[in-house]
Parts: C-alpha cells; sequence; structure tokens
C-alpha cells in the first residue's frame, strides 16, 4: 500500500499525460457496456469518443480529491484505487474498509461481450468480499473503501455538481476509463441497466439531500429513507420543460443538479418569478391547495431531479404537521412571487437577465452603478494595491441598464473552474465563499500554467498573466489570476471599499430581493 506524502497526494498530473489510444472493439467488450444493445454497442461508444478518455495510473496518483468539483465519472477497468472518507463523506464514520469489486477478466469479458447480462453482473456486482482493512499511518487513522476493477466512481459528484466527497487514489497500477458527463448521460439513455444502477447508488445517498431540506428538518430517518426509496429519478435536457402552469399537480420535486426557471403566464407572455437549484423544491403549493400547477418548470441546463408522489408526500404531512406549517409559509411567499411578477413585469426582467446571462451562479457578483461612477478606476487601483500590483478583474464587461458586470470572478455556486487542475492549485475551503488561486510559487499545490481553468470558465473571468520568469523553450511563463473578494484583506473587497461614489457593490443572486432592489 502506497504512503505518499502531501505534495503527491494533492496533485493530478495525471491529467496532462496524454490518454491511451481507445480500442473502440475492446471498451465494447467492457461490462459497463453491456447493457447497450450489441448491434449499437459500438456504435454509441464511437458517439461518444469525445466524451471518453483512458487513463494509466500509478500508485499514489489522486483521482479525484475531496471538495473539488468534477464532470466525470471513472470506471476502473485494472487494479484497485483507495476511496479516503473524509469531512463531505456520507453516513457514520466508518471504522473498517471494504473492498468491492466485480470486474470480469479479459477473456470473461469477451465471451460475455453479447449477452445483455442480469443486474447481478452489472458494475460492481458479485465480486465482493467480506475482507476488512484498517487504513492508518500518513492519514491519521482515515477510513477507506476499497475499489477493485469493474467499479464506477464519481457519477454522483459528476451528475448533481455537488463537490467531491472523498479522495480517491491509486493503489497499485490502474487504468481507468473517463466518461464525461455528457457520456455519462448518453449511457443512462442507451443502457436500463446501467441507470438503474446509478439510480440505486444515488437512492442510497439522497436520503442526505432530503434530510439537509430545511422543510423536512426533525423528520424521522426512517421515514426519509421510505421516501427515497420510492423516489423517482429524473433528467431533463436544456430548454424542456418540466410542468406546465395549469397541469394537474401529483408530485413534489427536489432539484439535485443543475437550474430550473420558475415562469408564469401574463397574457401572452411568461415571466420569470425565480430560479431552483441544486437542493431546492417545488409542488409545495399544488399538494396543500389540492389545485393545479401555479407555474411552469423549464430546465435552464442539464436538470436532475428527485420526483416524490402526491399521496406519498400527503402521508407524511398527516404525521409531520410542522411539515406542512412550513409548506404553508413556502407557498405564500411562492404565491407573492408570482403576483409580484405578473403587477411589476420589470422585476421578471431582471429575473430573466439574470438567467440568460448565467449570473445566476453567482455567490459574489461585482456591479459598478455608471449611473454615478466617473470612470476615476480606484476600484482597479484599490484591487492592485491588495493584490501586489495587479488587479483581479477588468473593469469591462457585460451591461445591463445602467449597471456594468465587470469581469471579475462571480465565486459561483458550483465552480466549474475548479474541475481537473491537476496540481489543486484551485480551491474552495470547505463550507466557505472564496475560490481561489494559488501562486506559481506554492511550495506544494502550484498553478503551471496549463490554462485549463481559464478555459473552463464561462464567463472568462479568469485570466492568464506572466509571472516574470521563463519556459525551457524561452517563452513567458504564466498563471492564472482571479479575484479572491481579497480574502487577507480586513476591511474586506477593494473594489468596494475604495469606490469614492459608493458605486460598486457586490450581491449575491442566491438573494433575489436584493438583487431586484439593487437592479430596480
Amino acid at each position: 500500500m502506497s504512503s505518499a506524502g502531501p505534495a503527491a497526494f494533492a496533485q493530478q498530473k495525471w491529467r496532462l499525460r496524454p490518454p491511451l489510444p481507445i480500442d473502440v472493439e475492446e471498451l465494447a467488450g467492457l461490462p459497463i457496456f453491456s447493457g447497450v444493445p450489441e448491434k449499437a454497442r459500438q456504435k454509441v461508444i464511437e458517439q461518444s469518443k469525445k466524451y471518453l478518455a483512458l487513463y494509466a495510473l500509478e500508485p499514489g496518483e489522486v483521482v479525484l480529491r475531496e471538495g473539488d468539483y468534477s464532470d466525470s465519472a471513472y470506471y476502473l477497468i485494472e487494479g484497485s484505487v483507495e476511496v479516503l472518507l473524509g469531512a463531505l463523506a456520507t453516513g457514520q464514520p466508518q471504522q473498517s474498509a471494504q473492498v468491492r469489486g466485480g470486474a470480469l477478466s479479459g477473456g470473461e469479458r469477451r465471451a460475455r461481450s453479447g449477452a445483455r447480462p442480469g443486474a447481478q453482473r452489472l458494475l460492481g456486482q458479485g465480486g465482493r468480499t467480506s475482507d476488512s482493512l484498517v487504513f492508518a499511518g500518513s492519514h491519521g487513522g482515515q477510513a477507506a473503501v476499497v475499489l477493485a476493477a469493474g467499479e464506477v466512481f464519481g457519477e454522483l459528484a459528476a451528475l448533481s455538481r455537488y463537490p467531491v466527497s472523498a479522495t480517491v487514489r491509486a493503489l497499485a497500477p490502474v487504468v481507468v476509463l473517463q466518461i464525461r458527463v455528457r457520456g455519462l448521460r448518453t449511457l443512462m439513455q442507451v443502457s436500463k441497466e446501467f441507470k438503474k444502477y446509478l439510480d440505486a447508488r444515488y437512492k442510497e445517498r439522497v436520503g442526505r439531500l432530503l434530510g439537509a431540506v430545511p422543510l423536512l428538518a426533525g423528520v424521522d430517518e426512517g421515514l426519509i429513507a421510505e421516501l427515497c426509496e420510492q423516489a423517482e429519478l429524473l433528467s431533463f435536457e436544456p430548454g424542456r420543460t418540466i410542468v406546465e402552469e395549469g397541469a394537474p399537480a401529483d408530485s413534489f420535486y427536489l432539484v439535485r443538479g443543475g437550474y430550473v426557471r420558475v415562469a408564469t403566464r401574463a397574457g401572452s407572455s411568461d415571466l420569470a418569478v425565480t430560479y431552483l437549484r441544486t437542493g431546492d423544491f417545488a409542488g409545495e403549493t399544488a399538494l396543500i391547495l389540492d389545485e393545479p400547477w401555479p407555474f411552469t418548470l423549464q430546465a435552464l441546463e442539464h436538470v436532475e431531479l428527485v420526483k416524490i408522489s402526491r399521496e406519498r408526500f400527503k402521508q407524511l404531512l398527516t404525521r409531520y404537521p410542522q411539515v406542512e406549517e412550513r409548506l404553508w409559509a413556502e407557498a405564500v411567499a411562492r404565491l407573492k412571487e408570482r403576483g409580484a411578477a405578473v403587477h411589476d413585469p420589470t422585476a421578471s426582467e431582471h429575473m430573466q437577465m439574470a438567467m440568460d446571462t448565467g449570473l445566476i451562479h453567482g455567490e459574489s457578483v461585482l456591479l459598478i452603478d455608471l449611473s454615478t461612477c466617473t470612470r476615476c478606476d480606484e476600484c482597479v487601483r484599490g484591487c492592485a494595491d491588495a493584490h501586489g500590483g495587479q488587479p483581479r478583474f477588468i473593469r469591462e464587461g457585460q451591461r445591463y441598464r445602467t449597471w456594468l458586470v465587470p469581469t471579475a470572478c462571480y465565486q459561483c455556486s458550483d465552480p466549474v473552474c475548479m474541475m481537473e487542475c491537476p496540481t489543486g492549485a484551485i480551491t474552495r475551503e470547505i463550507g466557505s465563499l472564496e475560490v481561489t488561486i494559488n501562486g506559481a510559487d506554492h511550495p506544494t499545490r502550484p498553478c503551471i500554467g496549463c490554462q485549463n481553468c481559464a478555459k473552463r470558465c464561462p464567463w472568462g473571468n479568469i485570466v492568464m498573466v506572466e509571472t516574470g520568469e521563463l519556459r525551457p523553450d524561452g517563452k513567458a511563463e504564466e498563471a492564472a489570476t482571479k479575484c479572491d473578494l481579497c480574502l487577507t484583506r480586513p476591511q474586506g473587497p477593494a473594489c468596494v471599499q475604495m469606490c469614492p461614489h459608493g458605486s460598486a457593490v457586490r450581491i449575491s443572486f442566491k438573494d433575489l430581493e436584493r438583487v431586484v432592489g439593487t437592479l430596480t
């Protein structure tokens, strides 16, 4: 068993290596694809190749890091990995490790490649042992689970866009198939067995998601487990309507991934009322008032939902009257929002702008009121002074009415920039707001200028700057930089404090009331 030091433990430099060549015929023989009809299997893999990558890792190399965000699931073809259960792991602390597997040998894969297996032969089934191990030493007795060839991991974080809940690293030389989320969704669509397998795994954890919803605070864990068992897991493509206003209301929905637009009809138009993100819910009004849906729900991007039937939820209300009281409070608040949108379409316009521009992702968005801004650039100078002479934002960007949205990090709820940083240089501490990037001089987790985070940011809010050093090829060395909310500055963000006219403000687009009040 390897004992990687802190530096090796933090890094994922295998991401900088070119992937192994993909043999479509060989991949078609893997159990993960066995639920796809044989005649269509190679075609499906060929069409999904741009979302697949094959990597060989050495012992000690980290596949996934706890706290990171990921857009990929991983199928373990050869070798074994350990899953180190840390601060974000679910369930009770484990005292020992379990070895999980279920792989077929190469010969067995070829022999069975034409069969559509039963559930017992699909991923991670049938190869488990009762062996128990405790991993101590360099990780202070941190419990772990060992996964053997044939297992899938990382899919829940990829689909739900939650931070990765545990660190996964290679115990021996391994070969893994990286499946980006688009390929994962394709596989779920064409393989009923694979979708069933992932849904079953998700239901094991959805209780934590339901239990964290304030609406269900105090509900018995046993009843939460029953709700999970009977829940239906749904996926929607961007732009798809989830429910239509006026349709019969028969379900309660919990968002497990993505963003949902909530709208209401006003004449021939649909007015945006609000939006839902991971952990939010809808359906409370219809549940308690026995009326049709008062809103239309539409997927703004790929959306994953938990659907609980009205009948099952009604049973919960009879046992927990406090939940019904919370439902009434939420229903009244939502109906007020609906009325406000109908009577004041301007507020709806603000919501729609936030959805169209992506600002709904922002936890701390810098806005500058151009009606009072004199272009003195004190905000930029203050930022530069707080960061060694290098400003972390650009006073240019998109405009909305009298407001400027500068090129500055939004500190997104689910920061895609954090995905696949090979050295772990870009991080967000658990429970914090700020996404930060280490400098090139960091001793163990430096930015190496790979541009991965800059390319991933949908809003162009990460920029590359020269470090003053030269690369071996003679070109200027670069490092990524972005706003970190002046994390080490006691007075807070300099851009806001140094503005002499109060034109610069920072708001969270979670706080819809403040958003409307600011932009109106």
